[in-house]
């Protein structure tokens, strides 16, 4: 029966119609054997014959033409494995629409972290976000500045906390300090300012260093106070990117390194602390948050941001 050039039956046919007919229709059609499309689908070679039976009694039309060399295609065939390839398509992108908005929905937060004097401040704001919000998804990035920078620019970060040296220079980003401080030096042994350290630098140079990596920003103000006064890096050097085994690392070489007064708590188990350090304006530290000026954010992020940058941490 037809109503204006509309076909009835045929429509009633396609609406039992089941996705997994299309994808059995499609792996016969690439395979042109039943039993190539079986070891794709998982199945037998009687049910995918089955199946194909199944598609071809509800269109009314023979898809295949079987023989002994396989199952050739008719030339309505293509136009249903091309319909199948437009659905499969269409699906894709739905169920990618389907997880953004779950995500809005869920909530994910994408955080960087560098700058071991917040670590506190970082995990109790972390703390309250998941609080605030049980279904919420935070991961915690830990890595040298340059790739969390590298990070936030492509947008798999959604802000992240680093020291702040030489950031001034790059206005796509916004900032906010929350923490200020400066640097000595110390070993096992015994602790100094870094202006002493600098007045005899010919002979603690030969001293055994243990300093961060290249890229972490602790380390590049060291590099860059020497070169102003055109010194000579340590060649004795351990390096390290993480904190952890790093207090037992300078009691079992005795090393030196330069350390915030942050630090000061962990260095007074074995140093006698000096009343006064001379401080250095170039081995100032700023660190805190930094985030994208022209990203677009979900709310969540826009609340975690808003949270940090304006110091809104509960004690809890």
């Amino acid at each position: 029966m037809n109503i204006e050039g509309f076909d009835i039956e045929s429509h009633r046919a396609m609406k039992n119609m089941k996705l997994r007919y299309f994808r059995v229709i499609e792996e016969i059609f690439n395979a042109q054997s039943l039993v190539g499309a079986s070891s794709r689908l998982n199945l037998t070679p009687t049910a995918v014959s089955k199946a194909c039976l199944e598609v071809e009694n509800i269109l009314g039309v023979k898809l295949f033409t079987r023989s002994n060399s396989g199952m050739m295609p008719t030339a309505i065939c293509q136009s249903i494995v091309e319909t199948s390839r437009v659905i499969k398509s269409e699906l894709e992108k739905l169920a990618h629409k389907v997880n953004e908005y779950k995500e809005i929905r869920t909530g994910t937060v994408n955080v960087g972290f560098q700058a071991p004097a917040l670590e506190k401040q970082i995990m109790r704001g972390i703390a309250q976000l998941k609080k605030k919000d049980e279904s919420l998804k935070i991961r915690i990035v830990y890595r040298e500045r340059p790739y969390l920078l590298d990070m936030l620019e492509s947008g798999d970060l959604d802000f992240a906390f680093v020291d702040f040296f030489q950031l001034n220079k790059n206005k796509s980003l916004n900032k906010s300090v929350m923490h200020r401080d400066n640097c000595f030096a110390a070993s096992r042994e015994s602790s100094t300012s870094i202006p002493e350290l600098l007045s005899a630098w010919s002979e603690n140079r030969k001293k055994l260093w243990i300093l961060p990596v290249k890229g972490v920003a602790l380390r590049e103000r060291f590099e860059a106070t020497l070169s102003a006064r055109d010194l000579q890096l340590p060649t004795n050097i351990i390096e390290y990117n993480s904190s952890v085994g790093l207090e037992d690392l300078f009691l079992y070489t005795n090393g030196w390194g330069i350390l915030p007064f942050y630090a000061m708590p962990v260095v007074r188990k074995y140093v006698s602390i000096k009343e006064h350090y001379d401080l250095l304006d170039e081995m100032n530290l700023e660190s805190g948050l930094i985030w994208m000026k022209n990203h677009t954010r979900t709310p969540h992020v826009e609340d975690a941001i808003k949270m940090f940058a304006n110091g809104i941490l509960s004690d809890n």
